[in-house]
């Protein structure tokens, strides 16, 4: 199998695989138990804790492990929303954002929030006066991602982050697909949380964590989940310390290799273009026109005339693993949202469009086998 979806998930690297399965076998005890095996498991949490956080540039104090990114992003922003009742009622983010917090910003409208979904410009990009544009005296915070899963877009945190602390809002990052990429340093930014889940950097699936470094009193995290008091009381429940561990593992790989994926993904992006180009194939990659703002292990192209859930199938029938800038199911497609947003005007492109995403073992063999297809299909 040729796997090219890497932005769904991603191998565990194999020192992940054993750090996990020796804590299963041998480090079994409770963190929070007070007898020898509990306070070696405890001991082993806060090197985790202090691990992550070295990665992340943060306080450890400042992080909380949680089954992943979807529980991360709900628990902040319904945390920040509520917290902030009585200061107002709006929120700004984008139209681009993962379901795990578009749908929460739904659900928040439900209960008297109003927000903002801002589209993209005519470049395709995000700007900071965008978002100044429509914030109001009833703004209260903005959510933005770090990368967009789909397209790859890269969107200026940094700016927006200094924007939001001048104007005294909260600004939440869903920083998943950029996490391990070295593209932002999100300790040395002023954003009050941001996320990742570990099966994106090659970690377990089912863990994740939170980095909240709120300074506001008033917007003090307060716990999503409530028990036995784990996590400084903020997440209870009994810590997945296999898979905490594996998490932590797999974010220092990551870390101490990045130099190394960044020139692979460099390098494999430039082939894939080229070899696309040389093969004379109809395609045009989705996202903003400046391709400086689009990261090398996300691509989105749209090869016209071609469903997407078609080419999907054909590809699966060659054992190439591809994933579509929409949603298929008995053979049927759902028209991306984050493609409607960037192409209002142009709706084949929203079912014509597959997503190919690199990973640290992807070769310039694997991009052959897939010109090949593309040669033989389109």
């Amino acid at each position: 199998m040729i796997y090219l979806d890497n932005a769904a998930t991603t191998p565990v690297f194999p020192e992940v695989v054993t750090t996990i399965s020796d804590t299963l076998t041998h480090q079994y005890g409770n963190p929070s138990a007070i007898y020898q095996i509990g306070k070696t498991a405890k001991r082993q949490l806060t090197n985790a804790r202090q691990i992550i956080a070295k990665s992340l540039n943060v306080n450890p104090a400042d992080v909380y492990f949680t089954s992943g990114a979807t529980e991360s992003n709900n628990w902040a922003l319904s945390h920040l929303a509520k917290q902030s009742q009585g200061q107002g009622n709006h929120i700004v983010t984008t139209a681009i954002e993962h379901p795990s917090v578009h749908e929460v910003m739904q659900q928040l409208e439900t209960i008297g929030f109003e927000v903002t979904y801002l589209e993209p410009d005519s470049e395709g990009t995000y700007t900071v006066d965008q978002f100044l544009s429509v914030s109001t005296q009833q703004t209260i915070g903005w959510s933005v991602m770090a990368v967009n899963n789909e397209v790859g877009s890269i969107l200026p945190i940094e700016e927006l982050a200094m924007a939001a602390k001048q104007q005294d809002y909260w600004i939440h990052v869903d920083s998943v697909q950029a996490i391990g990429h070295g593209i932002f340093d999100f300790g040395a930014l002023p954003v009050t949380s941001f996320v990742g889940s570990a099966h994106k950097f090659n970690g377990p699936k089912g863990m994740g964590f939170l980095v909240f470094q709120s300074t506001d009193k008033k917007n003090a995290l307060k716990p999503l989940l409530h028990g036995g008091g784990q996590e400084s009381n903020q997440r209870s429940g009994t810590e997945n310390l296999p898979y905490i561990l594996g998490m932590a593992t797999a974010l220092e790989l990551t870390n101490n290799y990045r130099k190394d994926r960044v020139s692979h993904d460099t390098e494999l992006s430039e082939y894939l273009y080229q070899s696309l180009d040389q093969a004379e194939i109809d395609y045009h990659r989705n996202g903003p026109v400046d391709s400086s703002k689009l990261v090398d292990y996300i691509h989105s192209l749209w090869f016209p005339g071609q469903l997407a859930s078609q080419l999907l199938i054909k590809a699966d029938l060659n054992q190439i693993a591809l994933s579509a800038g929409s949603a298929c199911s008995a053979g049927s497609v759902q028209p991306s949202r984050i493609l409607k947003a960037y192409y209002p005007n142009t709706p084949e492109r929203w079912i014509q469009s597959i997503r190919i995403s690199f990973g640290w073992d992807t070769t310039k063999e694997d991009v052959d086998a897939l010109i090949q297809l593309l040669i033989k299909e389109l």
